[in-house]
């Protein structure tokens, strides 16, 4: 393999700031969404779609573009990507109406591929006993991207307007656009295949329609007339790709690499813990806003604060945890990781009555997150051939980001299900207002505990290595 002649660590700088940029992005339209919804004249499903289109057309794109990544050159999709996603935050900011930031959005799902690309560069960078500690700095700034993005959107938000959010983030992507161009090496393609597009439509319509079906359920039902064709045809479009991917000479995805031990237990677990992160960030922000006594009643800053401490674990733990994954292998980690979750996620139930404890409780949980990231991504990382790591990071990110739009649907479904009615005054008249209760915010925590545990058994199957030298992988 080439080596990189630029120092890896600048090449891993451009990355991690890319990375912290796009998820900055994301952050920070969730705390201007009602803001956002006002002055477009929006309803609430179409508010939603704000978040919604991003995570939809990225997904589906993964791993296209990983495949094109292998075949045609890690750098230039990624500059493409980054590209298109420049193009449409700036369109964002100048959006007319709700339908046209949606548009806009779902542009910007194609930087969605920036991480899993990123994380794939990683590899081509780095010697092989560092690489997993790259992946966990580059995995990290997922969690500070989206903070920083949820205390600064509000900020922002508050004294400038929505639509200044998006036109300072142009400014910084401009600014990454053109570092990219200048820190990145040429990697040359490592796979000369042409790309099967029949498969990667399949792929695509399915996990569209799927996520469709997911973000529509709160609204429209989950067994109603309009929804159940969409996730039955987005299942059928799933068998269909894998039927399909048996017979065909130019698989999208190696379906014998999608059976080997390591990568089902990456993908698996992946899924599971997907639902638990996101339990996290909605769990906490949920709480922290929502009025007593059944939440702490803070501001959108105050809430986001309150994740700064899982942020912050992140930050200093990801690179212990990717050397303890190179020196230890990924099981011992990835069972440590899904422990210290689930404790984390029942503190929530047990010991949440004040800021400080909230605090606590987002560090203990964060801890076991990213304890839970870094390995699976280095589990696929080594596990494929070098001409199939790109686009099976972009399919295990894919998969990972299902199981993440599942925790948005059940936190929305528990907390409207579960709701509690308190009186308060307004001008001498007595009024009801309802809100969760204390027991959708029980449920919620107890989801994201028992998929960290499910994650913990899934990690049982785990068949661990460890990186000895740069190119030799020691099984256990």
């Amino acid at each position: 393999m080439e080596r990189a002649s630029r120092s890896p660590y600048v090449i891993l700088a451009d990355l991690t700031l890319v990375t912290m940029l796009t998820m900055y992005v994301e952050a920070m339209v969730i705390p201007s969404l009602p803001r956002i919804q006002s002055a477009l004249a929006a309803t609430n499903e179409e508010a939603a779609w704000v978040v919604t289109a991003y995570l939809v057309v990225g997904a589906a794109v993964a791993p296209l573009f990983g495949k094109m990544g292998d075949v045609y050159g890690k750098k230039r999709l990624y500059m493409i990507a980054l590209s298109f996603y420049s193009t449409a935050v700036l369109t964002a900011g100048f959006a007319p109406n709700i339908f046209a930031l949606i548009a806009a959005r779902a542009v910007q799902g194609f930087g969605f591929t920036l991480f899993p690309l990123g994380l794939s560069i990683i590899t081509d960078t780095f010697p092989r006993r560092l690489v997993a500690v790259a992946q966990g700095i580059l995995s990290a700034m997922v969690a500070i991207g989206m903070t920083i993005g949820m205390i600064a959107g509000a900020y922002i938000e508050e004294y400038l307007g929505w639509r200044a959010m998006f036109h300072i983030a142009f400014g910084l992507s401009i600014v990454m656009l053109v570092a990219s161009l200048i820190v990145l090496e040429s990697y040359p393609p490592v796979s000369h295949e042409r790309i099967d597009y029949a498969s990667t439509v399949l792929l695509s319509l399915g996990t569209a329609l799927v996520l469709l079906y997911l973000t529509e359920a709160p609204y429209r039902g989950w067994i109603t007339i309009a929804q159940l064709p969409l996730l039955i045809t987005g299942v059928a479009l799933y068998l269909s790709f894998f039927i399909y991917e048996t017979r065909s000479t130019r698989t999208l995805i190696r379906l014998d690499l999608l059976k080997q031990r390591n990568v089902m237990v990456a993908n698996i677990a992946g899924l599971v813990s997907g639902v638990a992160m996101f339990m996290l960030y909605l769990g906490v922000i949920y709480f922290a806003e929502e009025s007593p006594p059944y939440g702490l009643g803070l501001s959108v800053i105050g809430a986001a604060m309150s994740l700064l401490p899982a942020t912050l674990a992140m930050i200093v733990i990801s690179p212990l945890v990717g050397h303890a994954t190179s020196t230890l292998g990924p099981k011992p980690v990835l069972i440590y990781g899904s422990l210290v979750s689930t404790i984390g996620f029942l503190l929530f139930v047990v010991n949440r009555s004040g800021p400080l404890q909230l605090a606590i409780d987002s560090f203990v949980t964060g801890v076991g997150i990213v304890s839970i990231m870094v390995p699976i991504v280095n589990m696929i990382a080594v596990s494929v051939p070098a001409d199939s790591v790109t686009v099976s990071l972009e399919f295990n990110t894919m998969v990972r980001f299902l199981g993440s739009s599942v925790g948005p649907v059940l936190a929305a479904t528990l907390l409207t299900t579960y709701r509690a009615h308190l009186p308060f005054e307004f001008s001498g008249r007595l009024f009801m207002f309802s809100e969760g209760s204390g027991v959708a915010f029980n449920y919620i925590f107890y989801i994201g505990a028992l998929a960290s545990l499910a994650t913990l058994v899934i990690s049982l199957f785990t068949k661990n290595y460890v990186l000895r030298q740069r190119r030799n992988i020691t099984a256990i």
